[in-house]
């Protein structure tokens, strides 16, 4: 039998209930067998006594004077068919130097040659001879049933014996089976659990030292072999989820260094201290470093401005002023890495990052210093920018100031010049003193109307929107004119839901305070209303109505400039101005154009808008 086999658990546990089983099972047979064989014993034991009554009463009826001898010769055959009985004969062993077998054979030989003749011959032996022979029958037959007695005992005893040795292998077998169990299983099994539980736990650092050959040499080493796999596979495990937990938080502080460089550097114009906290951040996440950032203009050879990160703001392998090599990136030290700053092919200089000799920068550090250089180049490009429209828009500006000088000063003092001319002409020709009063008054007229032009374009000049937002602006505006006059103003504004561009508030502004000049100086009105809303069609509605005089018939005259302005800047708007007389009394101004956010198209700079 393999050796594997005999060392199994379950053949070992097989083998210990098969012997229980053999064991209860030759009880079992022994006992029937045993009580077979003494299923007799009582019916012999009761044969045999009847042997010694029989004796008995043939003696009585032989003693008889008047006994017949058929019954006589009756009762003898009856006594020869009992003593001949298979009940006692199938209890005689065969051996013939068995106690039993000589008990039997003594009685049955005293019998045959001694008492039978004797009590057919009826007149050979007086009956006391006769009673003393049929007395030491009776004892043999005594002797024969206390033998057959002893032989009934004899098995009853055996059976005993049996059942004690069987029940006497049974417990040892049985405790042979539990010292084995105890001894061989549970010591396994409890370090086997034990394990387990820390493997539910979550611990795979427990090993088992069972190595039999058997079920559980089997499971240990199987659990052994799966604790390892598990260690090595959560080791891996943990290695990639710390390595992913590195790469996320690498993420998040590269994505936080964008945000905030992104925010550092486009919130105003940048300067070196900006650009100094972004190259000192990003040499913290990266771990690379000194970095250095030379900024030069287009294609120079020479940078106009060097940041690093390293103390005195000048690295190692600085060659400044030659500075073309690092610039273009071709003769740099080989631990440097330059990165060109450019926004839209145009080159704003170059970022220089240094790392350690023989260890490249990764991937990623790359891609992140990358970013921040474009980072860094639309920044400038910003700011390049602004300028550019900061120099336009002082341009344009200028240039509407000397639009408006030319309209309306340059006009007023050309007449005026004109004037004097023929002021002079009169004196010269000595005209009429009321000739000349009458140059005078126009030279007077026109000197008064180029002041009120001049404080006009002063004030068109001068205004700020302060406040944040058209309709604070609005508000201050109307506490100011209701301030210069006895006019009650009441403003509605309706456009909170629909921004406006910078230029589109400041002309809004100017329209309205030129319609409430005209409401505060000319209109003589005590109330005026301002309502600006949108209509149906998406236009912005500027409505003014006052309850004053109303406009002249030559209202265009008078005051010319202010309704001129007023045209222009509905124009510039994109839009439509009207000013008429109401029904009911006074004047209405309303104005109407399309915003930009509606419209989608790029404002225009007029009349000294801000764009």
């Amino acid at each position: 039998m393999p050796q594997s086999i005999t060392r199994s658990l379950i053949f070992r546990a097989g083998l210990a209930m098969v012997g229980i089983v053999v064991l209860a099972l030759t009880s079992m047979l022994g006992s029937i067998m045993i009580a077979e064989t003494a299923g007799g014993d009582a019916a012999a034991i009761n044969q045999a006594g009847t042997l010694r009554m029989q004796a008995y009463r043939l003696l009585s009826t032989r003693l008889q004077e008047s006994v017949d001898s058929d019954v006589l010769h009756q009762r003898l055959e009856h006594f020869d068919a009992d003593l001949t009985s298979p009940v006692i004969t199938a209890l005689i062993p065969e051996d013939p130097q068995h106690p039993l077998t000589k008990r039997y054979a003594s009685v049955t030989e005293m019998w045959q040659d001694m008492l039978r003749p004797a009590l057919l011959d009826t007149e050979a032996r007086p009956p006391q001879a006769l009673a003393d022979q049929i007395v030491q029958f009776v004892s043999e037959i005594d002797n024969l049933v206390g033998q057959l007695q002893r032989e009934a005992e004899s098995r009853i005893q055996m059976l005993r014996l049996l059942q004690g040795i069987v029940l006497f292998l049974t417990l040892v077998l049985v405790l042979v089976a539990m010292y084995k169990l105890v001894n061989d299983v549970v010591p396994p099994l409890r370090e086997l659990f034990h394990v387990v539980n820390r493997v539910r736990h979550g611990d795979f650092a427990g090993r088992l030292a069972y190595e039999n050959n058997d079920e559980l040499g089997l499971i240990s080493r199987t659990i052994n072999q799966m604790n390892e796999s598990l260690s090595r596979m959560y080791a891996e495990l943990e290695q990639r989820v710390e390595a992913k937990t590195a790469e996320l938080k690498r993420s998040n502080e590269s994505l936080r260094l964008l945000y905030e460089a992104a925010r550092q550097l486009n919130s105003s114009t940048p300067g070196s201290e900006d650009f100094r906290d972004v190259l000192e951040r990003l040499e913290q996440v990266t771990g690379l470093g000194p970095i250095t950032l030379c900024l030069s203009q287009g294609e120079a050879e020479r940078a106009y401005q060097r940041i690093s990160t390293q103390l005195g703001d000048r690295p190692d392998f600085c060659q400044a002023p030659d500075c073309g090599p690092c610039l273009s990136g071709e003769r740099v030290p080989p631990r440097v890495r330059p990165v060109v700053v450019s926004e839209s092919d145009r080159r704003y200089g170059v970022l220089l990052m240094q790392h350690p000799a023989g260890t490249p920068p990764l991937r990623w550090q790359m891609d992140l210093v990358e970013t921040v250089a474009g980072l860094i180049a639309t920044a400038l490009s910003l700011a390049q920018n602004n300028d550019e429209q900061r120099r336009l828009a002082l341009m344009d500006e200028r240039a509407v100031i000397a639009r408006e000088l030319h309209d309306s000063l340059a006009q007023s003092l050309s007449y005026l010049k004109i004037q004097v001319a023929r002021l002079q002409s009169l004196i010269r020709q000595q005209a009429s003193p009321a000739d000349q009063d009458a140059v005078i008054d126009e030279l007077r007229e026109g000197l008064s109307s180029a002041y009120r032009q001049l404080r006009e374009l002063l004030n068109t000049f001068r205004l700020k929107m302060v406040e944040p937002g058209l309709e604070a602006a609005l508000n201050e505006t109307v506490r100011e004119f209701a301030q210069r006059g006895e006019v009650k103003i009441l403003f509605d504004y309706e456009l909170r839901h629909c921004p406006l561009t910078p230029n589109e508030e400041i002309h809004v502004l100017q329209i309205v305070r030129e319609a409430l000049s005209n409401v505060v100086h000319h209109a003589r009105a005590e109330n005026c209303d301002i309502h600006l809303q949108t209509t149906e069609s998406g236009q912005v509605r500027v409505s003014i109505r006052d309850d004053g005089v109303g406009l002249p018939e030559q209202h265009a005259r008078l005051n010319h400039y202010g309704t001129t302005i007023m045209d222009e800047r509905a124009v510039g708007l994109g839009g439509t101005l009207e000013m008429h007389n109401r029904a009911e009394g006074g004047t209405q101004v309303v104005l109407c154009f399309t915003p930009q956010v509606t419209a989608g198209s790029e404002s225009v700079t007029l009349l000294g808008g801000v764009q």
